[in-house]
């Protein structure tokens, strides 16, 4: 494997993808300080490489089964017994090394994605960019945000090949007639692409945003300074009284992630619709209906969307409704459906929460400001600088106290926010939803603060004892409604 890069840069980090085949290497050139990412895969010599596509010609040819109609840890071992069986009856000579590496190269081509498969197994590269024939491919890493990668498509039939697979992948079609796809593959990410040069001068053209296999949860938005266990435990108190929230930031800012680990607050036995232009969402919860909107083929009339959806949703009697993204027409509905007493959770782009009211009442929204009063939580998510690093956190925590008639304003209560200086999150004020919400409950002040607390130490003993992953906070959300005092009193031993 060729390891000697001296000269496309310094090493700042090298990490394995797929051992021992496959690594990442991030380089920082020492005059103009670019960090690029190198795919480090197995070197061939241009004998191999003959060898490789005649094996892909014969392998082609004799295949006699659909792959992508079986596993793929199946599709794996067939392929294998299948190219050792194609070198036996050939009688090739190949070594035991350089067969490892001609199925590193003909697994990775026939059952991943081709020359960036690397990319789509790298767990911190979030997106990534072909922007036509000849231009490198960029990444989106969570440690170094966008970088410039060694890979990149020279051909344009090779291009356009591949994007027709991805479209293939997510069963959808992309051809001169229909240029453009927006769609998800298997696993989740979300792709889109334009074929041949009709919609763009360089040619084709795709984006991937990737699904996380392991979805980040509440803990870990704690362990990575995203959130604190005090805004955390707000969250919680508030979802789980069917408080209404609104995530906003920029693009690529986390709210979705937010959302997501939000999500997952609400009691397990509470009916959910979520709506979605593209599914992201990954919950726990079974009495969960994810919907997502439809673009029909050429027919205005077999789009499907997010208005309609939301109409559909409401005749459902949902106890929660989760939007993806608003910032259309859905968006009065939604706030109807909130005037009524749904629990609503939805995502917006816009950076401080006074951008978040003057969208809602702007076009094409139109949601008249004495809804909007309505609302209960605006929180602020954004990308951030940590030092060298690259970070998200919650900006602000802010509650609508309501709207004045008098003054035709909406009221803002901040009640946390991220001081960067320190990078930590600042508690402000009196929470006025937390004295709703109390109220509702015939509790006092007191007893809704001890709540908080409570699920505090809930969450602080989660992440001492590690418990991240998506199923054990489900099952401990579950044991919470069942018995939210034993669960406590644990905690609380479990933490000393």
């Amino acid at each position: 494997m060729d390891m000697k890069m001296e000269s496309e840069g310094q090493f700042k980090s090298t990490y394995p993808i797929e051992e021992p085949y496959v690594y990442a290497a991030i380089l920082e050139d020492p005059v103009t300080k670019e960090v690029t990412y190198k795919v480090i895969e197995p070197t061939l010599t241009p004998e191999d490489k003959i060898l490789l596509e005649k094996l892909k010609k014969i392998f082609l040819d004799e295949l006699d089964i659909d792959i992508s109609e079986i596993s793929k840890d199946k599709a794996h071992v067939i392929v294998e017994e299948r190219i050792r069986k194609i070198i036996k009856n050939y009688k090739m000579r190949v070594d035991e090394g350089l067969l490892n590496k001609i199925l590193y190269y003909i697994k990775r081509d026939f059952l991943g994605f081709e020359k960036i498969d690397p990319l789509m197994k790298d767990h911190f590269i979030e997106d990534i960019s072909c922007d036509g024939v000849g231009v490198p491919i960029y990444v989106w890493h969570r440690e170094y945000e966008s970088i410039k990668t060694n890979l990149k498509y020279d051909d344009e039939e090779e291009l356009n090949r591949f994007v027709v697979r991805l479209a293939y992948l997510c069963g959808k079609h992309l051809s001169v007639a229909d240029p453009i796809l927006d769609a998800s593959l298997p696993d989740g990410s979300r792709v889109n692409a334009t074929f041949s040069s009709e919609i763009s001068r360089k040619g084709a053209t795709f984006t991937i945003r990737r699904f996380r296999a392991d979805p980040l949860t509440i803990v870990d938005l704690i362990q990575l300074g995203t959130i604190s266990p005090d805004v955390a435990a707000y969250l919680w108190f508030a979802i789980e009284n069917k408080s209404s929230i609104l995530i906003a930031g920029e693009v690529a800012s986390g709210k979705t992630t937010l959302l997501n680990c939000t999500c997952m607050f609400i009691r397990p036995d509470m009916k959910i619709v979520s709506i979605e232009e593209t599914p992201e969402l990954n919950l726990p919860h079974t009495n969960w209906i994810p919907l997502a909107t439809r673009t029909g083929f050429g027919r205005k009339a077999s789009d499907i969307t997010l208005f309609e959806l939301l109409k559909n949703a409401l005749r459902q009697r949902p106890d929660y409704i989760i939007v993806g993204e608003v910032r259309g027409e859905e968006a009065y509905t939604l706030f109807q459906a909130l005037a009524t007493g749904h629990g609503v959770q939805a995502t917006i782009h816009a950076d401080t929460p006074e951008k978040v009211v003057s969208r809602l009442e702007s076009e094409p929204m139109n949601v008249p400001r004495p809804l909007i009063g309505l609302l209960d939580i605006i929180m602020v998510q954004s990308r951030v600088k940590i030092g060298d690093k690259s970070a998200r956190r919650t900006l602000t925590v802010t509650e609508i106290k309501g709207y004045d008639s008098q003054s035709k304003e909406i009221l803002l209560n901040h009640i946390a926010r991220w001081d960067p200086s320190v990078d930590r999150h600042i508690l402000e004020g009196e929470s006025e939803v937390l004295k709703r919400i109390a109220e509702r409950r015939g509790m006092s002040l007191d007893d809704a603060k001890s709540e908080l607390n409570k699920r505090k130490v809930i969450l602080n003993w989660m992440l001492k004892k590690g418990m991240r992953r998506y199923l054990e906070i489900g099952n401990v959300l579950r044991e919470y409604y069942s018995d939210s005092e034993r669960l406590f009193k644990r905690a609380l031993v479990e933490s000393l």
